[in-house]
């Protein structure tokens, strides 16, 4: 029998370790540490010595599940990564797509028991223990790659909006500055879900500094990390990837809501672990 009640107070404690990560993204432990050394991922605690261990946040595990399929797809972790790490506005996934706010009362004082009591029907049944995790069409946020090399976010079936292209046979991800067609997030169901469960905050509340696109030159610089201008209807490269989404002649697509979902559902044991499978690329 699941004691939801028993993870989720678990769960709000913020504080995960490798091996969290490894059993709800299905990244290997050895792939995890190879995140930490890149700096695509960073811990809260170190853990280093004898009984001592290494923990992670939320959001941390939540950007481990996003990047564990880009993996499992063949690119590689540094590649991985990067392109979870600057996916556009990915605090409001993070945000709604998290058991806390689906589950629980927003703003609720806890009870003796140490949580509020549960809402009673759900908006979503993302987090329902007698269900599997499943697609959402109206709400999913989806990450495509086209003809092996330009990355598109895919926010509530909107057009593909493309923040970056791959490079040396998918070794180096280089992010696309600014970001077009913003607009695409404030009217989605994903934005309005927000709205509706935490009614006292902005959607500008879920952009945090570092992954605000205009802010990028400042961010990417101090991450090591690359970004291009591309901007205009007459460049060259923005010209190419959008004939490419129109037309690919072959495309990956990763559902990266239903993966933070999976991801959340086996921490709460109301999912399979992910299989171990084997060492990341």
């Amino acid at each position: 029998m699941v004691d939801l009640d028993g993870a989720l107070r678990r769960y709000r404690e913020n504080r995960f370790t490798d091996n969290d990560v490894a059993r709800c993204t299905g990244l290997s432990v050895r792939g995890w540490r190879e995140l930490i050394k890149y700096t695509a991922v960073r811990t809260v605690t170190e853990g280093r010595g004898p009984g001592r261990v290494r923990l992670c946040d939320a959001t941390v595990l939540k950007r481990a599940a996003v990047i564990s399929p880009l993996n499992q797809a063949g690119l590689s972790l540094p590649t991985a990564g990067s392109i979870a790490c600057f996916l556009p506005f990915h605090t409001l996934l993070y945000t709604v797509c998290d058991p806390v706010t689906i589950l629980l009362p927003h703003l609720a004082e806890d009870d003796s028991t140490g949580l509020p009591r549960l809402v009673q029907q759900p908006i979503v049944d993302w987090f329902d223990p007698d269900k599997l995790a499943a697609a959402n069409p109206a709400m999913d946020w989806l990450i495509e790659i086209y003809d092996g090399r330009y990355v598109a976010a895919i926010y509530n079936s909107h057009e593909p909006a493309i923040f970056g292209d791959l490079r040396q046979d998918g070794a180096r991800f280089v992010a696309w500055f600014p970001f077009p067609r913003r607009n695409q997030i404030t009217g989605g169901a994903l934005g309005e879900l927000a709205r509706e469960l935490l009614p006292d905050r902005r959607l500008i509340d879920f952009v945090a500094d570092w992954e605000e696109p205009t802010k990028w030159p400042k961010e990417l610089k101090s991450l090591n990390y690359e970004y291009e201008k591309h901007d205009t209807d007459t460049d060259p490269l923005c010209i190419e990837a959008e004939a490419a989404a129109r037309s690919p002649l072959f495309k990956t697509t990763i559902n990266i809501t239903l993966a933070v979902r999976r991801a959340l559902r086996r921490y709460l044991g109301i999912e399979p672990t992910a299989p171990d499978d084997g060492e990341s690329k």
